[in-house]
């Protein structure tokens, strides 16, 4: 008689699986990051060196800049990306997103004739945007390996998302909410998705 052995998988791989039935928009290990608690933190970056921040936090803060709520920068974007990228993905994915940040900004530097941190504002935002229209402009092709400019979307978008600013100053939070009402208006239910 065989033993009736219980097909079980780890939390890792459970996170994964997640991370794939959510459709692609995102990346696995950016969902398989924030499903393992990463959240922007204000501690030290331990992994990128500070001009590879520095990068990171222009770029976040062109995607989402500040207004009349914090930008990317200032939520620890940079930060999250640090603990997500060496803490959280596999080997193959944190060399993958390594090697695109080399590309980048060498590509950077040799169409704005200068390191992309030593940029105007401008010519940075000018650069990025660019880059985005090349990938997000026509027909996306979602199978294909994604750029650096979509992982730094991504990671940007999760990050901030999973800050607190993100959770509650730009979208509606309530820690308990009191009911569900699945009839309701987008006006009458504040106008602002949900974090």
């Amino acid at each position: 008689m065989e033993k009736n052995v219980p097909n079980q998988i780890s939390r890792r791989e459970a996170l994964k699986r997640a991370a794939y039935l959510l459709g692609g928009a995102i990346s696995a290990p950016t969902v398989l990051g924030v499903m393992s608690g990463c959240s922007p933190s204000r501690a030290s970056a331990t992994h990128f060196t500070e001009a590879e921040m520095k990068f990171l936090g222009d770029v976040a803060e062109i995607i989402i800049p500040t207004t009349d709520t914090p930008g990317a920068r200032e939520v620890g974007v940079p930060k999250f990306m640090d603990d997500m990228i060496f803490t959280i993905w596999e080997e193959k994915d944190r060399k993958y997103f390594l090697d695109n940040l080399d590309s980048f900004t060498k590509k950077a530097e040799r169409e704005l004739g200068k390191p992309f941190v030593d940029a105007t504002p401008e010519e940075q935002t000018a650069f990025i945007t660019k880059e985005h229209d090349a990938v997000f402009g026509g027909d996306v092709d979602w199978d294909a390996p994604r750029p650096f400019i979509w992982q730094m979307k991504e990671m940007t978008l999760a990050g901030y998302f999973s800050s607190e600013v993100g959770m509650t100053q730009v979208l509606q939070y309530e820690m308990v909410p009191g009911y569900f009402n699945g009839c309701m208006t987008f006006e009458e239910a504040g106008g602002r998705v949900w974090a």
